[in-house]
C-alpha cells in the first residue's frame, strides 16, 4: 500500500519544507529540487501558495494548534484542497461532531472573495432516526442557514456519489459528508481517493463526518487528517450565564505523521474563530452540552436550505 494511504505513518521529526521558499536565481539543482517538492506535495493532497491566489490552508484561530499542525507544508494549519474526517467520540456526541465540522467549513467560506454554500449530504434513513439540521442553531453558530445547501441521499453509497460530484465543483466553500454506522457500505480507499482527488483539483475542502464509527478501529480511508470530536463544559459568561459553544478534539491521523495533538476549544460566533480554553476555566459539576441543534424531520422549518 502506498504511505500516503496508510494509517501506520510515525511521527514526523523533519523540519518542515516549503518549495516556495527555495530561492528562484540559486541554480539549476535548486530549480530541480522546488519542482521535486512541488510533486511530492501534490501527491499528498497539498497544494502550495504558487497552485493558488487563494490561501492554500485553513486554520482553527489557535496559534499553538495551527504552528503544530504545520507539517511539511511549510503553512499553519490544514490544507483546503484535501479530505478530512472528523469521528464523534460517542455516539451522543454526533451534534458536536457535527458542529465541528460545519464550524471548519465556515472558517473555510471566510477565506473566499464571494459567498460560497456549504454542500451537506447525509443518509435519508439517519435524517428520519436524528432529525435535520435546525436554522435557528446554525444561526447561534453565525451561520446563515441560507448558505447551506442540504441533500438527503438514499443510502451510504448516494452519499459518496453525491460527494464526489460536488467536491469538483469549484463554486462550494466546502463538502461535508455524513456517513453512519461503524462500516457504511462503499466507504473504502478508493471512494475516499477519489474524493481526495477531486478535492485537490477543485481546491474545495471535503469533510468526512462519521456520527457513529469506531475511532478505535477506523476504516482505512485517504483522508489527509482523522479528528476525534466530543461536547465538553462551557465556561460560564457573567451573571453565570451559558457560555461559548466548547469541543474537545483529539488528532488521530495526520498525513505528515503528527499525532497526540489536542486540546479544548471554545467558538466565538462573533469573531467567527475558536479559542483555546484553559484547564481551570471550567466550572465543576457543569456538563457537556452538545454545539448544535437538531430538529426533527418532520418539522416543517426544520430544512436548513
Amino acid at each position: 500500500m502506498n504511505n500516503i494511504d496508510s494509517d501506520s505513518a510515525g511521527p514526523f521529526t523533519g523540519s518542515p519544507v516549503n518549495p516556495a521558499a527555495v530561492p528562484k536565481q540559486a541554480g539549476p539543482k535548486a530549480a530541480a529540487l522546488k519542482t521535486r517538492l512541488a510533486k511530492i506535495l501534490a501527491s499528498s493532497g497539498v497544494k502550495t501558495e504558487e497552485q493558488d491566489d487563494r490561501p492554500s490552508h485553513f486554520t482553527f484561530g489557535v496559534e499553538r494548534m495551527d504552528a503544530a499542525l504545520r507539517g511539511n507544508a511549510g503553512a499553519d494549519g490544514l490544507p483546503r484542497a484535501a479530505l478530512h474526517e472528523l469521528h464523534a467520540a460517542y455516539k451522543s456526541h454526533r451534534t458536536s461532531a457535527a458542529a465541528m465540522a460545519l464550524l471548519l467549513a465556515q472558517r473555510c467560506r471566510a477565506l473566499e472573495p464571494d459567498s460560497k454554500p456549504i454542500l451537506w449530504i447525509s443518509e435519508s434513513g439517519e435524517v428520519r432516526r436524528q432529525g435535520r439540521l435546525y436554522p435557528p442553531g446554525l444561526a447561534e453558530l453565525g451561520i446563515d442557514p441560507s448558505h447551506i445547501i442540504h441533500v438527503d441521499a438514499p443510502d451510504s453509497i448516494a452519499v459518496l456519489r453525491a460527494a464526489s460530484d460536488g467536491v469538483r465543483c469549484a463554486a462550494m466553500g466546502a463538502v461535508i459528508a455524513e456517513l453512519s454506522g461503524k462500516k457504511p457500505k462503499g466507504l473504502d480507499l478508493t471512494a475516499t481517493r477519489r474524493l481526495s482527488l477531486s478535492a485537490q483539483q477543485s481546491g474545495v475542502v471535503t469533510l468526512l463526518l462519521r456520527s457513529s464509527g469506531d475511532k478505535d478501529n477506523p476504516l482505512p480511508t485517504s483522508a489527509f487528517s482523522r479528528w476525534d470530536v466530543s461536547a465538553a463544559p462551557s465556561s460560564p459568561l457573567e451573571a453565570n450565564a451559558p457560555g461559548h459553544p466548547a469541543f474537545n478534539i483529539n488528532l488521530l491521523r495526520h498525513r505528515s505523521g503528527l499525532y497526540g495533538l489536542s486540546a479544548r476549544l471554545e467558538w466565538n460566533r462573533d469573531q467567527q474563530a475558536f479559542r483555546e480554553q484553559e484547564a481551570t476555566e471550567t466550572t465543576p459539576g457543569l456538563g457537556a452540552v452538545p454545539a448544535l441543534s437538531a430538529g426533527r424531520a418532520d418539522h416543517q422549518g426544520a430544512r436548513a436550505a
